[in-house]
């Protein structure tokens, strides 16, 4: 019998054989090779490729913690806590005009000159120290709007970060199933690695017993070598789908983590248009662009109060004069400026204001059509997906029957070794599809939490 092939190239047998007439010998022969094959598969079932052992020191993550991860750490949360604070701030110096402003100023002053009376240079000098104040008494509501537009533009960095936390949690949620995904691809193709393996040996016990044609271990020894491919394949997306991970969580490690969790059961309670209105209600970009609404609608306030007046008092105390001790100053005014002309830019800045309310409502508009459709394409996903996992759960089943029957007749000698290949091919399509239908619904499950606002 002859051991599985290494990295040679395909048809390196020992000698090309023709199917001999099956005598007695050639059965007992037969019988003799099946039961070793059988030992050997069983030996060679753990020993193909040996299960990746737990990395020492390494965590395990569930599907909560790696959201509660990425929520913590991820720098999109981080700057969208900076634009929030930014957005306080500038609120912040909008609120700074109903109070007043204070400045102090001292200093000493000197000049020289000629004097015609004297007929010789003259100098002058002088001391003062100053404190003034002034104030805007009334300004017909252009701080109250500036304020408004301010608080407005808040609420929509608020709602920005909260949009940012959601497609956060949800990227982090996908790529937790795509290492689960991974994971289970991985095993499988070690499964079917030990299948061919078997395959091969099976093949080749049959070819030295002279019952065979070499082009059967040809056959083998290819599909061998595919598998093989299929599992670096396997590990390497396994490789990817982990470094994606952390990087989707905001993370660098630790490089070992675990996964745990299982996949959502069954589907969502309650129906489509339950879920439109629920979406309405939690969607935050819904929100940040009702705040742009009523942004618009403060600049406009803030535009028309051009045209109006405003109040301003001033007031100064201090002390000047040319030689100490100086003398005692004071001082206030009231004043009322009314902007008459200024080439007609409070007009455009109104006109602009109107523009930008019905720019920001046609916006609302299409936003809340937009989030309906996506409820739509994810409830429909999540519909999809379910029905055809059922599917191909049926057709992993009835391909998995279909292997052991082909194996069998393989083993007595009744099947040939197209038969069984194109079974265990047929079983590669089924459970490869089985397992990414499984993880397509639970992808579309959490699309559908997403659509949401969940």
């Amino acid at each position: 019998m002859t051991g599985l092939p290494a990295e040679s190239p395909l048809g390196t047998l020992p000698r090309e054989a023709t199917v001999t007439p099956r005598t007695r010998i050639g059965t007992v022969v037969l019988f003799f090779a099946i039961a070793a094959i059988a030992a050997s598969a069983a030996a060679g079932d753990t020993a193909a490729v040996p299960p990746a052992p737990s990395p020492e020191g390494s965590v395990t993550w569930s599907l909560a913690d790696v959201t509660s991860i990425a929520l913590k750490n991820h720098p999109l949360i981080l700057q969208s806590d900076a634009d929030i604070a930014a957005a306080a701030a500038r609120k912040g110096q909008a609120e700074a005009a109903r109070y007043p402003t204070v400045n102090v100023s001292s200093g000493h002053a000197q000049s020289t000159g000629y004097s015609t009376v004297l007929l010789g240079p003259l100098t002058s000098r002088s001391h003062f120290a100053r404190g003034d104040l002034a104030w805007t008494l009334y300004d017909f509501g252009r701080t109250g709007a500036s304020v408004g537009r301010a608080d407005a533009q808040a609420g929509i960095s608020r709602e920005n970060a909260v949009t940012t936390r959601e497609d956060v949690a949800f990227v982090a949620t996908v790529a937790f199933y795509n290492v689960l995904r991974a994971e289970r691809t991985l095993e499988f193709q070690r499964e079917n690695l030990r299948q061919q393996e078997a395959l091969y040996r099976q093949a080749s016990a049959f070819y030295e017993a002279g019952v065979r044609a070499k082009i059967d271990v040809v056959r083998a020894e290819a599909n061998l070598y595919d598998a093989r491919a299929q599992l670096s394949q396997a590990e390497n997306g396994l490789r990817v789908a982990r470094i994606t991970l952390l990087q989707r969580i905001g993370v660098d490690g630790p490089a070992g983590f675990r996964l745990s969790g299982a996949l959502p059961g069954v589907s969502l309670p309650g129906a489509l248009e339950d879920w439109v209105a629920e979406a309405a209600r939690n969607r935050p970009e819904l929100r940040a662009l009702a705040g742009k609404e009523r942004a618009a609608t403060e600049s406009l306030r803030l535009a028309r109060a051009g045209y109006l007046p405003f109040l301003v008092g001033t007031a100064g105390y201090g002390y000047l004069g040319q030689d100490f001790p100086v003398k005692e100053t004071y001082g206030f005014t009231v004043t009322l400026n009314y902007p008459l002309f200024s080439g007609f830019e409070t007009r455009e800045q109104a006109r602009e204001a109107m523009a930008t309310i019905s720019s920001a409502r046609y916006e609302f508009i299409e936003a809340k059509r937009r989030v309906r459709l996506e409820v739509e394409v994810s409830a429909y996903g999540v519909q999809e997906a379910q029905e055809r996992l059922s599917a191909r759960k049926k057709q992993r089943d009835a391909s998995e029957e279909n292997l052991r029957l082909a194996t069998a007749r393989y083993e007595v000698g009744a099947g040939d070794i197209i038969e069984m290949t194109d079974a265990q091919a047929q079983m590669v399509r089924s459970e490869t599809d089985t397992i990414n239908t499984a993880f397509d619904f639970a992808v579309s499950h959490a699309s559908l939490l997403r659509a949401m606002g969940r």
